[in-house]
């Protein structure tokens, strides 16, 4: 009998530790895994539409790098066809001096034949009149001499006559040989040059294809940033709700805390870009500035330069981390681009508690402080305060 409740006790305490596993496993996924995910999403501060922001500039990044690529290919692209187009240039005066060579060649050898024809026809002449006056002409030339003296004389006129005739016609032949031989090795020069032109031409072609593609490509491109841009700018929008909806938060009864402001970023005193009219560093375009940039280094104290409430703690896109303390009589400051957040939204703050830590969140070109004094929800001078 007591064996048999030793077993059952035994089976009982089992029956606990497997009961106490499956309350653990349960307590963890019912309650600790859901709170623990909670934190994670707010820690990353990131709402859909906030992720559809990050994702718009980084869009918008993308295509203005493709953007800068392509221009680069295709001023260089531009460069090689005014090469082209001068070679091209250069190619056409070759041929044309060619073509003005060949043309001289042509009217010398043309010359030639006349010259050749025409000595061609006295030859056929004398011929013609020697064989109408009987084949022995010559021979009778020389044997009508009066003396020996007078046959060789003969003889050397009618031997000098035909050497003559013989010499002219073929020098006329040689001219006429050197002439065709001439023309044919610039001809042969002009086909090269030609075909020279040719390839230029056809490179030229297909640079011009290539850059109409670009073209193509950039206005393409052009239409896809002005959409990104516009989308981006509607999300500008939201973000200027969502801070006008943060200082409908600001209790106008309440009375400034009075006193004056300490300075953000004890560890730094450098402002990088003062309040006004600037040349964004991100952007590239002129933009209003809002407030100050204090060049903090990354991870550096960031702290409440006055006494009051947190209306706001979270991420956007363009602040990246911020938070905006009010400080009553409708005065308040902003804080951006931190890395991280200590503060929460309706916790009280006196004047130096650490709220934020310097980073390069939101639309940031570096570590810094984007530090904003708003009086009555418009931005003045920080820098009036100190």
């Amino acid at each position: 009998m007591k064996k048999g409740l030793v077993k059952i006790f035994r089976l009982s305490d089992k029956a606990k530790k497997l009961t106490a596993v499956v309350l653990i496993v349960f307590f963890l996924f019912a309650f600790v895994l859901p709170f623990a995910f909670t934190l994670f999403v707010n820690a990353s501060g990131l709402t859909e539409t906030q992720r559809k922001m990050q994702e718009t500039q980084q869009q918008i990044k993308e295509k203005k790098d493709s953007q800068k690529k392509i221009i680069a290919e295709k001023e260089a692209a531009d460069k090689l066809i005014m090469e082209l187009e001068s070679s091209i240039e250069t190619v056409n005066s070759e041929i044309e001096q060619h073509v003005s060579n060949i043309a001289k060649l042509q009217e010398d050898l043309d010359k030639t034949k006349v010259d050749l024809e025409k000595q061609y026809e006295l030859l056929k002449k004398r011929i013609r009149i020697m064989y109408e006056n009987g084949s022995n002409s010559y021979l009778e030339i020389l044997l009508s001499s009066e003396s020996i003296t007078d046959f060789l004389n003969r003889y050397e006129i009618i031997k000098t006559i035909a050497n003559h005739d013989k010499k002219l016609l073929n020098k006329i032949r040689k001219d006429l040989e050197k002439i065709e031989s001439a023309k044919a090795d610039i001809e042969a020069e002009k086909a090269v040059v030609e075909q020279k032109k040719a390839d230029l031409q056809a490179k030229h072609v297909r640079l011009e294809k290539e850059q109409q593609s670009r073209q193509s490509i950039l206005d393409e491109s052009k239409v896809q940033i002005a959409e990104l841009e516009k989308r981006y700018k509607e999300y500008e929008e939201l973000d200027r709700r969502e801070r006008a909806a943060a200082a409908a938060k600001m209790n106008k009864n309440a009375k400034y805390t009075g006193g004056d402001f300490a300075w953000p970023t004890p560890s730094c005193y450098i402002i990088t870009s003062p309040f006004g009219n600037r040349f964004h560093p991100v952007l590239k375009k002129n933009r209003f500035h809002a407030g100050v940039d204090i060049g903090a280094s990354y991870g550096a104290n960031i702290v409440a330069a006055n006494s009051g409430t947190v209306i706001v703690s979270k991420f956007n896109s363009s602040y990246g981390n911020y938070i905006v303390v009010d400080h009553g009589g409708g005065i308040a400051t902003l804080y951006a681009h931190g890395s991280q957040r200590l503060v929460s939204e309706g916790a009280k703050v006196n004047k130096g508690d650490v709220i934020m830590k310097v980073g390069n969140t939101g639309l940031s070109s570096g570590p810094h402080l984007h530090f904003e004094v708003i009086i009555n929800g418009q931005n003045v001078d920080p820098m009036s305060y100190y």
